[in-house]
């Protein structure tokens, strides 16, 4: 059997590099100045923690010529084993950003004067205290400080054949942990036995990492944000499970349901109409569709839904879907507020779905918008599961 290798490499992150060198260009930025998290890890391909407070890391890619990557003397060989900084300096106290090294670095690169891109925009954040942002602007009072996000979304929204190739991987592993949780659950299993059990299959299959909601049980279908727990499966609970996992740090994100016993028939009606409703919105998705438009084909049909319903699922999450990448949750929202025009080499949620007394019906699908059309990722069915009572 031949086992792809899913790893960045350092090839792939100066061309990523390049790519965005390019937005920088037509946007008139000199350089990106990116703090703890999930740019940063896109950018320099060190494996950064979401936020890292007492050890802020910071990366600065100009618009020309070697990036510098500042760590914490501590991680300074993480850095250099899986960043393709070349030019990497530490500092050592802890729980402030290290000022005097950014403001060196950022002179010496002859960004004094520069503008300069900055986590400061939509679904972004400054992972640095910011007294320790204003003491660099204090520094350079030359330089101007603007938004980086209309440069590292659109970067990260179009995903190359490497980045599809990583999350393709991650739903298949997510599917199959599907299969096997299913079949191994029981009644008077706990919430949290069957989620070990979900999360070690995704682990075995080579999943680096795991997320996972679930929720079972009468009177608990309007909790689907919440993770499992001590509750005890019973005959007849109909469970609900939305999860996923990272492959090179590439995720899935999807839900798959089953019931302890065999399903009611008005459950399997209501699974039909949910699987129908997700299908017409997934119909929908090829390039030059609209966000928009597919949030509001599906918020008319749901308002049809043949059973009263306790929640409006999409509704409760101001959105019917979100883009996958290097999170689990990310741009564009699928909503009827957003108009994100799709293109090839996204990857996105399509999950109307609401909550009624006897049941949760939201059948997500992550999908892949190809230059013809779309590929669904999320190949496990989307049937109701029969659990062992």
């Amino acid at each position: 059997m031949i086992t792809m290798d899913y790893t960045i490499t350092r090839e792939e992150l100066i061309e990523r590099a390049a790519r965005l060198r390019q937005r920088m260009t037509t946007a008139g930025l000199d350089a990106l100045l990116l703090t703890t998290g999930d740019n940063l890890k896109y950018v320099s391909g060190y494996p950064s923690p979401v936020r890292s407070g007492p050890r802020p890391f910071l990366f600065i890619l100009p618009l020309s010529g070697e990036p510098v990557f500042i760590v914490h003397a501590g991680r300074e060989g993480e850095a250099r084993r899986f960043s393709w900084a070349t030019d990497i300096r530490t500092y050592y106290p802890l729980s402030h950003a290290p000022v005097k090294q950014t403001v060196e670095a950022l002179c010496q690169l002859g960004l004094g004067h520069a503008r300069i891109g900055v986590e400061i925009g939509a679904e972004q954040c400054l992972d640095i205290p910011l007294t320790d942002f204003w003491a660099i602007q204090a520094a350079l009072r030359g330089a101007v400080f603007v938004d980086s996000a209309p440069v590292l979304w659109p970067a990260r929204l179009h995903k190359t054949d490497q980045e599809i190739a990583r999350i393709r991987q991650a739903c298949l592993i997510t599917s199959q942990a599907y299969d096997q949780v299913y079949s191994s659950m029981h009644a008077g299993m706990s919430e949290q036995e069957a989620a070990q059990l979900m999360k070690n299959a995704m682990l075995a299959q080579g999943a680096e990492d795991t997320w996972m909601l679930m929720t079972s049980g009468a009177g608990n279908y309007d909790l689907i944000s919440r993770g499992p727990g001590p509750r005890r499966l019973e005959q007849g609970d109909f469970v609900y499970i939305d999860g996923g996992c990272s492959v090179a740090g590439y995720w899935s994100d999807f839900d798959r349901v089953g019931v302890v016993g065999s399903p009611t028939p008005a459950q399997a009606s209501a699974q039909r109409v949910a699987e129908g409703i997700t299908q017409s919105g997934v119909d929908l998705v090829r390039p030059g569709a609209s966000t928009g438009e597919i949030a509001r084909h599906c918020a008319q049909i749901i308002g049809r839904f043949p059973y009263q319903i306790t929640s409006d699922i999409g509704y409760l999450a101001a959105r019917i879907g979100h883009g996958i990448g290097i999170t689990a949750l990310e741009p564009p929202n699928i909503a009827e507020y957003e108009d994100t025009i799709l293109e090839a080499g996204m990857v996105i949620t399509i999950e109307p779905g609401v909550a009624t007394e006897f049941g949760v019906f939201h059948v997500e699908q992550d999908v892949l918008v190809t230059q013809s059309g779309h590929e669904v990722l999320s190949t496990a069915h989307t049937g109701i599961r029969q659990i062992g009572a």
